[in-house]
Formats: structure tokens, C-alpha cells, sequence
């Protein structure tokens, strides 16, 4: 039997840390009060949670868990400004999380599904430089090699940047700041665009000739796969780009379908990125994973 896992990717801009040093979640909560309530969610932007004592993070799960109703439970990944997975501990079990000392495990958490023990897979939350397009081609380049892995794996997160291709939103890169303009773009033969080379890395560029991917580095953008996404897509991030994103590789897209309709980019009231509550929306898609045979359950050997 098939198992529907709903995922989101947030950002929740500066972690909820106010000027005063106290913490408010409003923006959070609000992100969350529409439906569905997701079994995992990759949040980003965890500031000083750690060195708090993990005390904004408790706060954070406490009031997602009295929000939706899920006894959210999480594991929360190291810097200062560092990533979170949360999730409903009665659907996944984590097996493991991550080991700081390896920058290729970092923001890692492994997990089973509680019904179906053998099917394990990997979650990567991504936080990528926000002025650096050199290093977020590098943080690529670290994880492509999961493309080809064996073990279902998924990034999700704010990637602070965009893939190429015809669905991604159009903005007019002269209206950008010089001081913003180069940290997420990229100057090609004197015209301004968007850096793509790093989410490129792992889902492939986009041959508009053939249109489609080439070099595909073993990733796919849920977006790509749920057919009733919107085209163009929504922006995510605030100068306009679709900056959050959830991956999955070729092994996750083997044991799992993309429920069709599902992915999701969730507006909040205004009219434009400064009427936003936070500096980034949500995106929510629903897999539906194919465990294996039942038999295999029982030991994590196949039958």
C-alpha cells in the first residue's frame, strides 16, 4: 500500500529573532494556518536556535504542533544561522542525523516510515549563500554525487536561487539594485540574468533547441514533475525568483510519484514581495511512495 508524505520548505526570515533579542513566530505560524499540515517540513534560517539552547526551536514546534494538530517533533542542524527538519514522529522515524565534521552529511537527516521500516531515505535542508553564486555552485557540486545514489534523497530548502528553463518567473533585472543584482545574478556577454549554474548542477540545464534537460546531475525539481504546476511559477523569494525548491534524485522518483496538483507555492496576502509577511513563501508537494513488499518489513531484508 502506497504512503502519501506531505512535505513543505520554509524560510522563516532572520528565524523569528526580533531587535529586542526575543523571538516571534507569527510569520511561521502563519505560513502553516492553510492546509495541509505537512509529515515533514525543511525550515531554514534558524538563528542562534542552538546557541539559545535550542529554546527558540522547542518554542517553534510547540506552537506548530498546537496549530495543526501534529505532535511535531525535529532535529536541529548546526550554524548560526542553520536549518531544521521538523516532522510528525508517528509517520517517520529518524534513523540518523547529521555529522558536522563531513561537509557532504551536514544538514542531513535519514529517515524510515514508521509502517514501513525498510523504505529508508535521505533529507538534505539547504541554506545556500545569498551573495555568492561561486559558493552555491560548490555546495551543488558536493551534493551531486546523492544524484546517482541508491538511497532516496530529497534537498529541499532556500537555495537563493533559480534553475533554468521557460517555467521560472520573469523579472526585469535593471529594477534590481547593482549592490543585490550580482548576488543572485550573473552577467552574461553585458546582459543581466539569473545565476542558474547551481541548481543547473543537479537537475540540468534546459536545452531551449530540444527543449528539455541536459547534464542532469540526478536530480528533478518537484515542479517539473507535477504537471499541474503553475507556468510560469510563482516567486518565492523577495526580488522575484523562485529561490525555495524541494529535489528529489532518481532513486526517490523510482519508489515515489508526485501526487498531480499537490506542489504548491502558498501566497500570503499582498500584492508584491514588500507586502509579504516574511521574505519567503511556502512550498508544499505530496509524494506518494510505493514501500516495498510488505514481507520485507519485517526484518529490512527483502522477501
Amino acid at each position: 500500500m502506497s504512503v502519501d508524505l506531505q512535505l513543505s520548505a520554509y524560510n522563516i526570515e532572520g528565524g523569528g529573532l526580533e531587535a529586542d533579542g526575543s523571538y516571534n513566530f507569527d510569520n511561521l505560524l502563519q505560513a502553516f494556518t492553510e492546509g495541509p499540515s505537512p509529515h515533514l517540513i525543511n525550515l531554514c534560517e534558524a538563528k542562534f536556535w542552538q546557541a539559545r539552547g535550542q529554546k527558540p526551536f522547542r518554542t517553534a514546534l510547540r506552537e506548530l504542533s498546537t496549530l495543526t494538530g501534529r505532535a511535531y517533533v525535529g532535529e536541529l542542524f548546526t550554524g548560526p544561522l542553520g536549518t531544521a527538519v521538523i516532522y510528525e514522529p508517528t509517520v517517520l522515524h529518524l534513523d540518523a542525523g547529521e555529522e558536522p565534521d563531513f561537509p557532504d552529511k551536514r544538514n542531513l537527516a535519514r529517515f524510515c516510515l514508521r509502517e514501513h521500516p525498510s523504505y529508508r531515505f535521505w533529507a538534505f535542508t539547504e541554506h545556500w549563500s545569498c551573495h555568492d553564486g561561486d559558493q552555491r555552485l560548490a555546495r551543488a557540486r558536493l551534493l551531486a554525487r546523492y544524484g546517482r545514489s541508491e538511497i532516496p534523497t530529497l534537498i529541499a530548502g532556500d537555495t537563493n536561487s533559480s534553475y533554468s528553463g521557460p517555467t521560472q518567473p520573469t523579472i526585469n533585472w535593471q529594477r534590481i539594485p547593482i549592490e543585490t543584482r550580482d548576488y543572485k545574478g550573473r552577467l552574461i556577454n553585458g546582459v543581466w540574468g539569473p545565476d542558474t549554474r547551481a541548481l543547473d548542477r543537479l537537475v540540468g540545464t534546459y536545452d531551449h533547441h530540444c527543449e528539455q534537460r541536459i547534464n542532469r546531475g540526478g536530480f528533478h525539481d518537484v515542479t517539473e514533475l507535477d504537471p499541474d504546476a503553475p507556468n510560469p511559477l510563482p516567486p518565492t523569494g523577495a526580488i522575484g525568483l523562485q529561490d525555495d525548491h524541494i529535489l528529489i534524485n532518481n532513486a526517490f522518483r523510482a519508489t515515489a510519484d508526485i501526487v498531480q496538483g499537490s506542489y504548491q507555492v502558498h501566497l500570503p496576502p499582498g500584492a508584491g514581495p514588500t507586502d509579504w509577511p516574511n521574505d519567503h513563501r511556502r512550498v508544499s508537494c505530496t509524494l506518494r511512495i510505493r514501500p516495498p513488499h510488505p514481507a520485507a518489513d519485517a526484518d529490512g531484508s527483502p522477501p
